[in-house]
């Protein structure tokens, strides 16, 4: 359909509805169908371009096509009809003149067409709430009974303290009492006692203290956090007894819990955290019913009990706890709009780039043969993610999030990368997903932003291990793997899995645009497959 045919008739609709009564004064090849009409989603998105370019056919060889068509014998010869009288030249009556007939929503005469009207509604309302019905259970359900799942985070108890002669571990032997013992604390995490030699073991293999290994196993995310009971911390308590110190202080130097937020922003922050203070309220509970204080005196004589009292009286008088030491901290606040909502404005702004580049794939597709057009399709939108994601590193960097965390200065080229890396491969399987919805049923094509958004967010919120299985695909999806490469960038956290992340960004970048020629062709052939048909049906 033409543009000014089309705008004539838009002209006609509405003239016919601001008129109360009037009759059409014309044939019925004019009518225009709006609940039907296709034509309007079939020029978004170029694929009467698309079919010519993709099967290699010029609209001179169409016209010659229309040409050869043989046409019905009438029984005279040429010289016979021109010998009859010309009949009087007919004027096309004006269209704006004409109108469709209007009737009342009740009147007998639309009865048919309120059929239809009801009808399309109904199955509109059935596509949309089987749509919304699949968004909200995708990421409704990632929180579905989240807390009875905390028993999936692996947690380090680290308990180097030991037998020293005579002298039991007793704040090792309480600890470890806590975590195994202690029911509700069972349901916080999966804990994974370690003792002093296991400990020192591992340290050796990897040429670390005690100290250092504990955090090397938290940074290199073997444990979600760690509670560590220091070397010889039963030892220490008792000596700072026997000399009643006036420095030491059993509070913040016999423990201490290790967790990094680098790791992951919103997961660390949100649940690690709140498990961890959980813990230590219940330890806090705990502790004055388990006889630590009094255990300890018993390993002292009764002139060194009344020296302390006396003279340290700090020393049995507070409740040793864990120090909290974060080994990756982030304090700066607007890394939680990029960390948590970042990811997304890349997947919208990559659907609207589709929108944007409507007109120019159709006049690529008009002018290019089938191979052109997809390769520099391929390319150009390969060069507007580059640019865009160019963007979206520019805005972080002016709202002063530092790039220079695990890179230095070359930090904002390596973001940059990871953000083309999204684009890209978000970017084509928006595109793919939109050519299937577009030949299937158009009007999907909202469905395909909200489905990528929701299927992409859903596994990042939290840690997948308190999601149901089902979110486990996440570690595929192109998001994750983003927000875990940025936050090594951002925040130096460890890099061992960056080869895994970028890997599955290729890997969909380049399955996807493999695909990419293929998917045009089979949407080139249903159009011409249906030009064929319409063709055709005119003919009889």
């Amino acid at each position: 359909m033409t543009e000014p045919h089309r705008l004539r008739k838009t002209f006609q609709c509405c003239s016919g509805f601001f008129s109360a009564k009037s009759r059409q004064e014309e044939g019925d090849d004019d009518s225009y169908d709006a609940l039907h009409n296709e034509d309007v989603h079939e020029s978004m998105y170029a694929t009467e371009q698309l079919s010519r370019a993709l099967t290699d056919r010029k609209l001179d060889e169409e016209e010659d096509d229309e040409d050869e068509t043989p046409e019905v014998y009438t029984g005279t010869s040429d010289e016979q009809q021109q010998q009859q009288p010309r009949p009087p030249p007919t004027r096309r009556r004006s269209s704006v003149s004409s109108s469709i007939q209007k009737y009342k929503f009740w009147d007998k005469d639309f009865k048919q067409e309120r059929t239809k009207i009801l009808t399309q509604f109904l199955i509109n309302y059935v596509f949309l709430i089987i749509g919304f019905t699949g968004v909200l259970c995708i990421y409704t359900g990632s929180y579905y009974q989240r807390d009875t799942r905390f028993k999936n985070l692996k947690m380090g108890v680290f308990i180097a303290d030991q037998n020293v002669g005579d002298l039991p571990n007793i704040v090792g032997q309480t600890i470890e009492y806590f975590f195994t013992n202690v029911s509700t604390v069972q349901a916080a995490g999966d804990f994974h006692i370690w003792n002093h030699t296991t400990l020192a073991d591992v340290a050796a293999s990897h040429n670390n203290t005690i100290t250092e290994e504990v955090y090397r196993q938290i940074h290199h995310q073997k444990f979600w956090a760690a509670f560590y009971v220091h070397e010889n911390a039963t030892l220490d308590w008792y000596q700072a007894m026997v000399t009643q110190s006036q420095t030491f202080n059993p509070v913040q130097s016999l423990m201490e819990a290790v967790y990094e937020t680098g790791r992951d922003f919103n997961g660390v922050n949100v649940y690690i955290v709140s498990i961890i203070n959980q813990l230590l309220q219940g330890y806090n509970e705990f502790i004055p019913q388990s006889g630590l204080v009094g255990h300890m005196l018993e390993t002292l004589n009764s002139t060194q009990v009344l020296g302390v009292i006396n003279n340290a009286p700090q020393l049995v008088t507070v409740i040793p706890t864990f120090a909290i030491n974060d080994l990756i901290p982030v304090t700066n606040p607007v890394f939680a709009a990029t960390m948590q909502l970042g990811g997304i404005y890349i997947v919208v702004m990559t659907f609207f780039l589709q929108v944007f580049c409507f007109r120019i794939n159709m006049y690529l597709a008009s002018k290019l043969s089938g191979g052109q057009f997809i390769l520099s399709k391929l390319l150009t939108t390969q060069v507007s993610y580059l640019f865009i994601s160019l963007a979206f590193i520019v805005l972080n960097t002016a709202f002063q999030l530092p790039f220079s965390g695990a890179f230095g200065h070359s930090g904002f080229l390596v973001i940059w990368m990871f953000a083309f890396l999204l684009m890209s491969s978000i970017g084509s399987i928006i595109e793919i997903l939109v050519l299937v919805a577009f030949a299937l049923k158009p009007p999907l094509l909202g469905f395909v932003l909200l489905y990528m958004v929701v299927l992409n967010i859903s596994p990042v919120l939290a840690p997948i291990a308190l999601c149901p299985s089902f979110y486990r695909y996440g570690y595929a999806m192109p998001l994750k793997n983003f927000y875990d490469l940025v936050q090594v960038a951002y925040f130096d956290s460890w890099k061992g899995m960056m080869g895994r992340n970028i890997g599955v960004l290729i890997a969909w970048i380049v399955v996807t645009n493999a695909m990419m020629p293929f998917v045009f062709k089979w949407l080139a052939k249903a159009k011409a497959k249906k030009e064929a048909k319409a063709k055709a049906e005119k003919l009889k």
